[in-house]
């Protein structure tokens, strides 16, 4: 029984969890007057969030303000434009002189009061549960905001006993205005040996559906957050109001230049202060310069190519929490996922093929010939690109600079450059150095190049060659993958990498450089198509990824990025399998080297799609579109496969949502009303929606420590108490599975003896999972369907880990992360 942090909040017991909600109905005459208001405030963000977190942190109680996309159908009728919620209406007096504070700021101080007025008195308080509608065989309904503000009485109940973590201190919890739980106490500050850099858990909870649930479900995370203590990098912070009983304020700031003094410091939104003067709060004053060890005054270092203290609180922590949500919530009720016992894997292949990568290896790459340009700085780097090709050729390869490349069979060669400048991180004109690589010889030849890097995790790099040498080598046709090599001299704290490592790195880099080619050996094809398992794969089928994401900016919607990979499977014949990708240069399906490529050498995704209304319909049609030319010629009449990402296109298609499952537009409809087979599998691996897990419970295979998690075992786990089949796979990352990467589950960073102190500088992953719902079987079973993703993500194509993605999904999200102008998050949690 796989046991996670994810529960479901029976029928009977919804008002003694969610408690009740304080509304102000808000009416087309303040929508009038909101609309009036000076937008002066842009680079804060909208002017809704800046009121309602000056209200919240006035007022010590969680405000939040919605609009009229929010709200539902009944609410609108009524005349609701809009809605002010709160969890109390105690500080009603205290909340108006809030609102006429907010508006005399964004107004430049003038004393014009608009929008406190037509504040109507503020509804009774009524139960969550009166607006959530509980549907047989259906996951619940409620308004949007309602899914954003369940929480806040749960979030509270946790934070009123400290938690527990084994014979350490207890850590007792403050809730933040955010709605999220610390860990505050100056002494359950996570510090590295110098005292010079700082992490704090938080934990986080969220209000989900679950796909064949009628409960609304609870999930659960924690995580460590990195503190900066001057500030540098950080774009919101966290203060300690005097008054000890209100929450702790979880502000927007920024570290600006002060024209004055021509030093950098905090400054907060300039609403935030006006509003605590005008109520008579504490002057929330930030000092010229934090103190080096953070106080009352703690920014979250948002971004960071390197930090002393590892990522992520370890799974011991995570069963704990797990524990105390136990004990503080008795109504609710974890999810149960009892092995899937008709669900097998086939047996792991981890070393190359003997004899060597297959001849035939090279046919699903669609080229007759692929060339393998091992480009490099260091004679390190070199050997250890020629030592991991020996073990995947079986040949003693030994190319040199500036020959002929050397022959690994009639269809693999691999050519030598030593070209330092070339890679150096300084460099600025690359384009003049590219000479001394091997190109392309006609349309049959494909040359990928496995580049040397400068690189080591702990050490901070002023540039990086790495993007502008993959958009380069983009525009020659070669896709291109990194070996990372570490710079001479080491920081004193950094240690450099074990031979384990190294050879790991090595291994990972050049299968990643063979998914990039679109090469493969036998492993996919015995993991997936073996006669011995039930439910294999037994006649030609096309398995097909679509990933989509919102590119990133500084302001406003960024532009959609939309990649789709395609594997044809032949379960006789590795050499007729193909590895395609949809090319937006080209306009057209390629091989997967070509697309790969070309994909890299231009900008990323287009503003003209999107998952607003409009755009997402052009979205969808663009999808399907590409779909249609995928499927015709030879793979006219082939089943397709159609693996989706929900959580990031469940605005595209309506049927992907848990509200809406199966009955509205589906990816691959268009096919389906040709005649065609498309099944449709959602893939979500957003374990703040899912519920990380957190244990096992069974008879065999545990830890001798009862109070050490025990990691989930290679299943596929079912959920049970369910109408509508789901799977959970679950698994541990590289790291966590690797000897002595298990330090998370032994102990929590409170409870480390003295003599592992070095393991804080170490991420400590926890488990992750991936949840598996069949959306559209087509001429499969769902059972047979969720096998297929499991086992796709089990045995992958690029590497000898687990992704968390199947096949084609993981082939189309890495090329948009290889993507030169790819940004993430810089979100500091694992």
């Amino acid at each position: 029984m796989l046991i996670s942090l994810a529960y479901r909040v029976p029928q009977a017991c919804l008002n003694e969890v969610f408690g009740s909600v304080t509304a102000y109905p808000l009416t087309e005459d303040f929508l009038e007057a909101w609309e009036a208001i000076p937008r002066t405030d842009g680079a804060w963000g909208p002017p809704y969030a800046s009121l309602a977190r000056g209200l919240t942190s006035a007022t010590g109680r969680p405000v939040t303000l919605f609009g009229a996309h929010d709200l539902d159908e009944t609410e609108r009728a009524n005349g609701k434009r809009m809605l002010l919620l709160t969890d109390s209406g105690e500080m009603d007096y205290r909340l108006r002189i809030a609102t006429n504070a907010w508006e005399r700021h964004v107004r430049g101080g003038a004393d014009v009061t608009t929008l406190a007025p037509l504040l109507p008195e503020p509804e009774r308080a009524r139960p969550f549960s009166e607006f959530i509608r509980l549907r047989e065989l259906e996951v619940p309904e409620a308004p949007n905001w309602v899914f954003r503000t369940g929480l806040w009485q749960i979030m509270r109940a946790l934070a009123e006993r400290p938690l527990e973590i084994d014979e350490g201190p207890a850590l007792p919890l403050r809730m933040d205005t955010s709605g999220a739980l610390v860990a505050w106490q100056d002494e359950h500050l996570i510090a590295n040996g110098k005292g010079t850099a700082f992490s704090m858990l938080r934990i986080s909870g969220r209000l989900v559906t679950r796909a064949g649930v009628e409960d609304p479900v609870l999930c659960f995370d924690a995580h460590l957050s990195r503190i900066s203590p001057k500030g540098f990098w950080s774009n919101n912070v966290w203060i300690e109001p005097a008054d000890a009983r209100l929450p702790i304020l979880y502000l927007p700031m920024k570290n600006q230049l002060d024209k004055e003094t021509n030093v950098r410091r905090v400054t907060l939104h300039p609403a935030t202060a006006t509003i605590y003067e005008a109520c008579g709060l504490d002057a929330l004053d930030i000092p010229a310069e934090l103190p080096d060890r953070p106080g009352a005054i703690r920014p979250q270092l948002w971004r960071s190519r390197f930090h002393t203290l590892g990522s992520g609180p370890g799974p011991r922590l995570l069963l704990r929490l797990h524990e105390h949500i136990a004990a503080t919530l008795p109504h609710v009720v974890p999810l149960r996922y009892p092995i899937d016992k008709s669900i097998t894997l086939a047996k792991r292949i981890l070393k190359y093929p003997k004899g060597g990568l297959p001849v035939a290896g090279v046919g699903p790459s669609g080229y007759k010939r692929v060339t393998i340009a091992c480009v490099y700085r260091t004679p390190d780097a070199r050997q250890r690109m020629l030592a991991e090709l020996k073990e995947l050729t079986g040949v003693s390869v030994a190319p040199q600079h500036g020959e002929l490349p050397f022959a690994v069979n009639e269809r693999l060669d691999v050519a030598a450059c030593h070209c330092p400048e070339l890679l150096d991180h300084n460099t600025v004109n690359r384009a003049a150095l590219l000479e001394d690589l091997p190109r392309s010889e006609g349309e049959d030849h494909l040359v990928v190049g496995w580049l040397e890097t400068e690189y080591h995790p702990e050490v901070e790099l002023d540039r990086d060659a790495k993007p502008h040498l993959r958009r380069l080598l983009g525009h020659l046709g070669i896709p291109s993958q990194f070996l990372a090599t570490e710079p001479l001299n080491l920081p004193e704290h950094v240690e450099p990498r074990t031979t384990e490592q190294r050879k790991h790195a090595a291994r990972a880099a050049l299968r990643d450089l063979l998914r990039s080619a679109g090469v493969l050996d036998g492993r996919l094809l015995g993991a997936i198509a073996d006669p011995e398992l039930p439910s294999p794969v037994d006649r030609d089928v096309l398995l097909v990824g679509v990933h989509v994401r919102a590119q990133q900016v500084e302001r406003g919607s960024g532009p959609l990025v939309v990649t789709m990979s395609a594997l044809h499977i032949d379960p006789w014949d590795l050499e007729a399998c193909r590895v395609l990708m949809y090319s937006d240069k080209n306009g057209t399906w390629c091989r997967t080297g070509e697309a790969i490529a070309g994909f890299h050498s231009g900008s990323i995704g287009t503003a003209w799609l999107g998952r607003s209304k409009e755009k997402a319909e052009r979205t969808h049609a663009e999808i399907e579109q590409r779909l249609c030319e995928l499927v015709t010629g030879e793979l006219a009449d082939m089943p397709v496969v159609l693996f989706i990402d929900g959580a990031a296109a469940r605005k595209i298609w309506p049927g992907l949502p848990n509200t809406r499952l199966g009955k509205g537009p589906l990816p691959g409809d268009v096919l389906r009303e040709r005649g065609k087979d498309v099944a449709v599998v959602r893939v979500s691996t957003a374990v703040a929606e899912i519920g990380r897990p957190v244990t096992r419970h069974e008879k065999a295979n545990m830890p001798r420590d009862c109070k050490q998690p025990a990691a989930p075992d290679r299943k596929v786990y079912q959920l049970a108490d369910s109408h509508l089949p789901s799977w959970l796979f679950a698994g541990r990352s590289t790291l966590l599975a690797a000897k002595g990467g298990d330090t998370g589950a032994k102990y929590t960073r409170w409870t480390l003896p003295a003599e592992a102190k070095s393991e804080l500088r170490k991420p400590w992953h926890s488990y992750t999972a991936k949840e598996i719902v069949v959306v559209h079987e087509g001429s499969w079973t769902a059972t047979g369907l969720a096998a297929l993703t499991a086992r796709l993500c089990d045995q992958p194509i690029g590497w000898d880990g687990r992704t968390l993605l199947p096949g084609p999904l993981h082939l189309a999200t890495r090329v948009d992360r290889d993507h030169p102008d790819h940004r993430v998050s810089g979100e500091d949690e694992v």
